[in-house]
């Protein structure tokens, strides 16, 4: 495949950079059609993720660049035929754009402005079956004569018969010379020939007398060529330009070429030229050597063309000839094409054009003939199967660029592109009527890590993996590894690298720590009624969150490692959970109960024993009993029995005949709320004495504590009234208590020691009335 010209990087980028490797070897695999080279400006490479860019085409070459546009003028099909095709350099008339081809008696015409052969008439007889000829373009007619120095005929362009011009001989020494037209002179020329074994540079042109040698033959020197065939001439016809060919100094160089390469000939070997000479036709016909004889870089023996306009040199096509003359015979062509810059390049140098390429000829015989013309700015490459035209400029060939169609669906010469994905962008565009395609691989760098957005683990770590294939990783935490160990809960950083790319992924992670057996410790063993309680887990675990719920209810009360219950009215079971946070360990549970004490019973009193001034209670015992307390004012104040806390009796000592005792009993335990409710019961000490009641007759209120109080005396008094009267009738004292008598005062004053009157009325315990009066005496 040919090597493709690389051309410059020219790109829009808006984010990123982007990175190419082996532009040299992208070109030489890319499947362009024949004719056509790249022209997506970028090639395949690698880009950021995210990165937008703009993909432009090549724009249609500028006036004279390279590799230009062919188009083939007329096909096969339209050509005469193939025996008729006889070309010659300067057979093309450039003001009209027709190629002109004379052969066995007829003359055909190739419009090259419209593209079709026609022939061109002629009345009476042919002088003969002439084959060169040159176009004069002084006075628009083709001159024709047999070769050499014979006589020459002319005809007008457009037809007629045939005029005898110069009169001539039949001339061997001429045979192969190149013809050409003097504008100056308004002569036909001819240039060397080869005959009777010497190859010659003489220049002839022709008169009316017949020919006239214009330059002498010479050896061959550097100064002058030896050999070659006429290509054309300047824009004036001043000049004329000779081109390889062959050539030598004695007709046959069977001992070596010294002016070339050997080219074996049927009559001898001769030498391949392989240089470039310019003839001024107005100075004597002198020569210049443009490029050395064995000039390396003309490569094929092809049809070379001068553009006059631009001072440049094509060869189109050709063979290599070498010192076989049967396989010089058999050459295939090639269709390759060269350009030499005149003051600018060294020599011919290789191109290939775009658009309707000539394809190579089967034989090294037929290469044709190569025209510039100068109104169409373009090269005109004629042969038997075809005449193609080659634009060094492109934009002057019609339909250069019909379409662009891109397989996004745009039709534009840039298109903006922002790949999610690699993809691959193809682009056609029609030149010269030819369809050509390209294409571009943008391949993402791929920068997207393995890291997941958010890790959580039952564990006491985590493997963090940012994934393979990039150049460098730079974590939140200093690490500068693929893979790092993540120890707590965190938001976890990496900067990672690949080719010029750069970017930053994160990753939460959430450590949660297996949840431990654990154990709920109760401050109190049990409560009260409507009491709170407090419990705690014995070791709280970091990192595991711990919520109460009543057992076998799932509504939780307090999330915390302790727990303050509220008022328990009953006994009550609490549930424990231990969860991890996140909750994705398993969780553990333990259970806490809280007993609500109840009081005990209360105990049964009974009278153990009852005396005259003693009384004793006994009581049965209460299981769980912690102590009983009694009291003997109904309640309004405790004490221990007399027989102890744990005692089951209690004894009343000190009392009077029928005195009545109410003892209360309660069992105490541990706790307050405990106690039990009361138990009472009343006794009363013997009363042998009934409901008799004695009244003293008289006291004696001297402070010597011995009968210094009047009083009425009964065991069986329930209530009593008192009253006092002196010996005048007047109310001195009043009880209603029947433990409260007179002291023998009288408003503060001691009452004076006499007889003195009392009346009383008791009631007694079992409900009797009993009413007494009488005297007594007050004694000082």
């Amino acid at each position: 495949m040919n090597k493709r010209k690389l051309y410059t990087l020219s790109l829009l980028f808006l984010i990123a950079p982007i990175f190419s490797w082996g532009r040299e070897a992208l070109f030489d695999s890319l499947p362009f059609p024949q004719g056509c080279t790249p022209f997506i400006i970028q090639r395949d490479t690698i880009i950021c993720d995210g990165t937008s860019l703009t993909l432009k085409l090549l724009p249609p070459p500028p006036p004279d660049s390279m590799p230009g546009v062919w188009k083939q003028l007329i096909t096969r099909s339209g050509m005469a035929d193939s025996i008729l095709f006889n070309p010659k350099p300067f057979g093309y008339n450039r003001d009209k754009q027709y190629l002109y081809t004379i052969y066995h008696q007829i003359i055909v015409r190739y419009d090259l402005k419209n593209n079709v052969q026609t022939s061109v008439p002629i009345t009476g007889a042919w002088p003969g079956d002439y084959t060169e000829f040159t176009y004069d373009y002084t006075n628009k007619r083709l001159l024709c004569w047999r070769a050499g120095r014979d006589a020459v005929y002319a005809v007008s362009e457009n037809g007629g018969s045939w005029q005898q011009i110069s009169v001539g001989f039949t001339d061997n020494d001429c045979y192969g010379a190149s013809s050409f037209w003097n504008p100056f002179t308004g002569q036909a020329g001819l240039y060397g020939g080869f005959g009777y074994g010497t190859m010659k540079n003489w220049v002839y042109e022709n008169t009316v007398a017949g020919w006239i040698e214009k330059r002498p033959n010479v050896l061959p020197i550097d100064t002058v060529p030896k050999g070659g065939n006429l290509i054309g001439a300047n824009a004036d016809g001043s000049k004329l330009y000779l081109f390889s060919g062959q050539g030598s100094y004695t007709g046959n160089e069977a001992n070596g070429c010294t002016l070339g390469s050997p080219w074996a000939t049927q009559n001898g070997r001769l030498c391949w030229l392989r240089d470039l000479w310019e003839i001024d036709v107005k100075n004597n016909y002198t020569f210049t050597k443009i490029l050395p004889v064995n000039s390396q870089s003309i490569q094929y023996e092809g049809a070379a063309v001068y553009d006059y306009d631009k001072s440049r040199f094509f060869i189109f096509g050709g063979f290599k000839p070498d010192s076989n003359y049967a396989t010089n015979l058999k050459h295939v062509n090639t269709n390759k094409t060269y350009r030499f810059r005149r003051n600018i390049d060294n020599g011919f140098a290789a191109f290939q054009g775009e658009g309707d390429i000539p394809p190579a000829l089967p034989d090294s015989t037929a290469n044709g003939m190569a025209y510039y013309d100068p109104i169409g700015k373009r090269m005109i490459w004629a042969r038997y199967d075809g005449i193609w035209a080659y634009y060094p400029d492109s934009t002057l060939s019609a339909g250069t660029r019909v379409k662009v169609q891109w397989s996004t669906g745009e039709t534009t010469d840039s298109i903006k592109v922002t790949p999610t994905q690699t993809t691959q962008y193809k682009v056609t565009r029609t030149v010269g009527g030819v369809v050509c395609s390209d294409s571009v691989t943008i391949t993402l760098a791929g920068m997207k890590t393995a890291l997941q957005k958010n890790v959580i683990i039952c564990a006491d770590s985590a493997l963090l993996d940012a994934g393979a294939g990039f150049s460098s990783y730079l974590w939140s935490n200093g690490a500068t590894s693929q893979r790092i160990y993540g120890k707590q809960s965190s938001t976890y950083k990496v900067t990672v690298k690949k080719y010029l790319c750069t970017t930053q992924d994160s990753t939460k992670l959430l450590i949660a720590v297996p949840v431990k057996d654990f154990d709920v410790v109760t401050l109190k063993d049990s409560i009260c009624t409507g009491e709170t309680d407090s419990m705690y887990v014995a070791v709280p675990q970091t990192g595991v969150s711990y919520s109460w719920t009543i057992s076998g209810n799932s509504t939780i009360l307090h999330t915390a490692p302790d727990y303050k219950t509220p008022g328990i009215a009953k006994a009550v079971s609490f549930t424990v959970s231990g969860a991890s946070n996140p909750a994705v360990c398993s969780t553990k549970t333990a259970n806490a109960k809280v007993a609500v004490r109840v009081s005990l019973p209360k105990p049964a009193i009974y009278a153990d024993s009852i005396g005259l001034a003693v009384l004793r209670f006994r009581w049965n015992p209460i299981t769980a009993a912690s102590g009983y307390s009694v009291s003997l004012d109904k309640g309004n104040t405790y004490q221990l029995p007399s027989s102890g806390l744990l005692g089951l009796t209690h004894t009343v000592t000190g009392l009077q005949p029928n005195d009545l005792v109410n003892l209360t009993v309660k069992t105490l335990g541990r706790y307050t709320c405990e106690t039990s409710d009361t138990s009472q019961l009343s006794l009363r000490a013997l009363n042998p004495f009934g409901n008799g009641i004695y009244i003293p007759n008289a006291f004696t209120p001297n402070g010597d504590g011995i009968n210094d109080i009047f009083l009425v005396y009964g065991t069986a008094i329930a209530s009593l009234r008192l009253m006092v009267y002196n010996q005048w009738g007047a109310l001195v004292f009043e009880s209603r208590d029947p433990k409260k008598g007179w002291d023998g005062t009288y408003k503060g004053n001691k009452a004076p020691g006499g007889a003195y009157t009392y009346v009383m009325e008791a009631i007694m315990i079992d409900g009797t009335r009993v009413v007494k009066n009488g005297t007594f005496a007050l004694i000082r």
